[in-house]
């Protein structure tokens, strides 16, 4: 029984997000807000029960003088709630500030170690092969097509790798263009196989007219 109500309720939502071919209808905005509101709550528990209690509120009730310093992050929350009203939002800039500040550290962080500095080590290779020529061809006329200040002039062998450099950016930038047609055909393929899942959902699961 629990089975078959799962599968109505899939089914049922499923046919309200297909609504929305006809349109933003309100039938649409029925399963965009229970979407809405499951990734909420769910957010939410997974907060309180994987973040607040197990690295907060357990450490600081069971040992608060040698978990003090969980004051800090106890303090800088507590702020965030005072956003809630107007007369009281200032006092929460600083845990906003706090949280830009991290978020921007890690962004950044992330993209050097995770991103620029694998793709410049893989870059290394040796040019015996047209696969590796046009790898590195590739990476590095991307970063150069990133180039936004050009020097006001330039005379002899400057003015000779200025030229090299802005023809070497252009050609960068096909690749970067070539790599945004790649991402967006697997964006593409993805959701493709997102609706033959669901439609094979309906006529399998449900409807059972597909064995």
């Amino acid at each position: 029984m629990t089975d078959q109500i799962g599968v109505w309720v899939g089914a049922i939502l499923t046919l309200l997000v297909f609504s929305y071919l006809l349109g933003d209808t309100p039938l649409f905005r029925v399963a965009q807000a229970i979407f809405v509101g499951v990734a909420i709550g769910y957010a939410a528990t997974a907060a309180v029960y994987l973040v607040l209690l197990p690295r907060l509120f357990d450490p600081l009730f069971a040992d608060p003088i040698l978990n003090s310093y969980l004051v800090i992050p106890l303090a800088l929350g507590l702020l965030l709630l005072t956003k809630l009203r107007a007369s009281w939002a200032p006092l929460g800039n600083s845990s906003i500030a706090f949280l830009f500040g991290v978020g921007s550290a890690l962004a950044l962080g992330g993209a050097l170690g995770g991103t620029l500095l694998p793709q410049l080590s893989a870059t290394v290779v040796p040019l015996d092969s047209l696969e590796n020529v046009l790898l590195v061809l590739g990476t590095l006329g991307a970063l150069l097509s990133f180039r936004f200040v050009q020097p006001q002039s330039a005379r002899g062998g400057t003015h000779a790798l200025e030229t090299v450099g802005r023809g070497w950016g252009y050609l960068g930038r096909w690749f970067v263009l070539i790599a945004f047609g790649a991402i967006f055909a697997s964006t593409a393929v993805s959701r493709v196989s997102i609706l033959i899942n669901r439609a094979y959902f309906l006529l399998h699961d449900w409807i059972q007219v597909v064995k």
